[in-house]
């Protein structure tokens, strides 16, 4: 379905990253390695910065040695096979009456102590296990990561700084897609809709017209301007186009989301 062209009208508008955000750490620290500057493109997940943790670092190299050792599980288990072995001699023995029935039950008690022990072992492992998966998360905690893809607009601190809990380690803004904000009159309230598609030009020195998708529109209009607020969403992919820029935006070009592909 396709709405109705109205007259086209052309509005001021600003180009917007789509998302900004200051990337902070989970705990506080000295800073030691720095892996971006300011203007570099980044990745979601891609890690920016370290902070010390020698004794984390330390922490985990030895959990890794307790949780890798399996060689008391090995013993009890090679120990709980000879004496299953032992028990089921016993008892043909018993079925044949060349030993006493208490010569099996001191057997089968040594099978279930050391089956018991073998539990044990067993348990030993799963929690070290456990603890050095905890050791690694704590670890993580001192690798701060990009929480988005963007661009890295400000780098606030450098190596051998300590960064406090409550601060941010760089300010990432995402460009891909752009945000085009627009007020329009109040009497242009129900001339635009979302998911219509209109035209953004940025201002010189830049050129060339863009279609965005208006992706959401205020609902409390600004008494004192008589305007209401609109958001449209650009495609940026290449990031040819910057933020932070004055454009025109043209709405009633007759062009709706189902239309595109006409």
């Amino acid at each position: 379905m396709s709405g109705a062209p109205v007259a086209a009208q052309v509005y001021d508008c600003v180009i917007d990253p789509s998302e900004t955000v200051d990337v902070a750490g989970q705990s506080g620290g000295v800073v030691t390695e720095v892996f971006f500057d300011p203007g570099e493109q980044v990745k979601k997940g891609q890690v920016l910065a370290r902070l010390e943790a020698t004794i984390q670092y330390a922490t985990v190299q030895m959990l890794e040695i307790r949780a890798e050792d399996t060689s008391e599980i090995e013993a009890q288990r090679t120990q709980l096979q000879f004496l299953e072995g032992r028990l089921e001699r016993t008892q043909k023995l018993l079925d044949r009456g060349v030993v006493s029935k208490g010569v099996l039950e001191e057997i089968q008690s040594s099978v279930d102590a050391n089956r018991s022990l073998l539990v044990r072992a067993e348990l030993a492992r799963r929690v070290a296990l456990g603890e050095l998966t905890r050791a690694k998360a704590a670890l993580s905690l001192l690798e701060i990561r990009s929480p988005i893809d963007g661009v890295v607009l400000k780098r606030h601190y450098d190596e051998g700084e300590y960064l406090p809990l409550e601060g941010s380690i760089a300010t990432i803004v995402q460009l891909d897609p752009l945000e085009i904000v627009s007020f329009l009159p109040v009497r242009e309230y129900n001339s635009v809709h979302v998911g219509e598609i209109a035209q953004v030009e940025p201002a010189a020195p830049l050129d060339g017209s863009y279609p965005a998708e208006i992706s959401r529109i205020d609902r409390v209009f600004d008494v004192a301007s008589g305007t209401f607020g609109l958001q449209l969403k650009l495609e940026n992919p290449d990031l040819e186009i910057p933020a932070g820029h004055r454009c025109k935006v043209t709405f009633g070009t007759g062009f709706h989301v189902e239309q595109q592909s006409n």
